[in-house]
């Protein structure tokens, strides 16, 4: 478990990205609706809620999902339990104005995901190695009225001896910057 310097809540130090997922275990229906339903309740710029996400409806779409990904990250996200891609409406629904809020919004949809789905009992990796042409070509996006942003993978934490040397070496939480470099009193 990582240490905070300061007092925070356990769900934001027990959230990470393993690439190690039991490929046996798969999020429910329910599951998966639950995972959008906290998204669902983030916090967004005029209410906008302009992310949108995108995944297989059924096991035989899940392939076409994988494909999404760039090739370093198909070989271990194969063993998630769902591939989600994340988008953004480039513009204002009510008056058609560019929302330069929406990466910023999505963002916090998608930390509202992963921190239910690690209330769950999930974990889930965001990745920019996605193919954004393919992505736009299968999914039938208007790349000049969305932003395709990432993917994320969801699943259960397995084993992580199929991967690479590299990623088997990434495969516990990470450390965090101190916030003397982050954050700056003026």
């Amino acid at each position: 478990m990582r240490t905070p310097d300061f007092p925070v809540d356990s769900q934001f130090t027990d959230r990470w990205s393993p690439r190690g997922f039991d490929p046996n275990t798969k999020l429910s229906a329910s599951e998966l609706k639950t995972l959008f339903e906290a998204a669902r309740w983030a916090p967004s710029c005029a209410n906008e809620q302009s992310w949108q996400f995108y995944h297989a409806k059924d096991e035989s779409s899940q392939q076409l999902f994988l494909s999404f990904l760039n090739e370093a990250n198909q070989y271990w996200a194969k063993n998630a339990s769902h591939v989600i891609i994340v988008c953004a409406r480039k513009t204002f629904a009510a008056s058609g104005k560019v929302n330069a809020h929406s990466w910023y919004d999505a963002g916090a949809a998608w930390m509202s995901l992963a921190l239910q789905a690690r209330k769950l009992g999930y974990h889930a990796h965001c990745m920019a190695g996605i193919q954004h042409t393919v992505i736009a070509e299968k999914l039938q996006l208007d790349t000049a009225a969305v932003d395709i942003i990432a993917a994320i993978a969801v699943g259960k934490q397995g084993d992580a001896s199929h991967l690479s040397d590299k990623h088997k070496a990434q495969e516990n939480p990470n450390a965090r910057k101190p916030q003397s470099e982050f954050v700056f009193a003026v």
